[in-house]
């Protein structure tokens, strides 16, 4: 278990703020007594901020898709299908390191999702 973690099974309930993106993030976040620990906030944080950096990725390829022309919309839609297979993989990978106990930040998106919270990097 990770020095910081107060909650005996903290590298699980960390893993599980990935678990549904924003959702379980916004309820590991919020909830007693995992919001008392930094290491699972840190992991719900960053559950949520990749979650909405995803969820927009397919917003503005899917405007894109439906504005272009069928040709272009189509290899659109192929290269967004390989992010969302990439992302997924990286997902798991997150889950996995949050398992281990480890606080993997992704870079720019942590110090985004840092400042909105108003924490400090790590």
């Amino acid at each position: 278990m990770n020095g910081e973690s107060r909650h005996p099974q903290a590298n699980i309930f960390a893993a599980l703020t990935y678990l549904l993106g924003f959702v379980t993030g916004l309820i590991f976040l919020y909830l007693e007594p995992y919001n008392q620990d930094e290491f699972i906030r840190f992991h719900a944080r960053q559950s949520i901020g990749f979650s909405v950096a995803w969820f927009a990725i397919g917003v503005v390829f899917g405007v894109f898709i439906a504005v272009l022309p069928h040709g272009l919309g189509a290899l659109l839609n192929f290269l967004l299908t390989l992010i969302d297979i990439a992302l997924a993989v990286f997902w798991v990978f997150l889950m996995y390191k949050a398992y281990n106990g480890e606080r993997y930040r992704i870079p720019e998106l942590a110090d985004i999702v840092d400042s909105i919270a108003g924490t400090p990097n790590a």
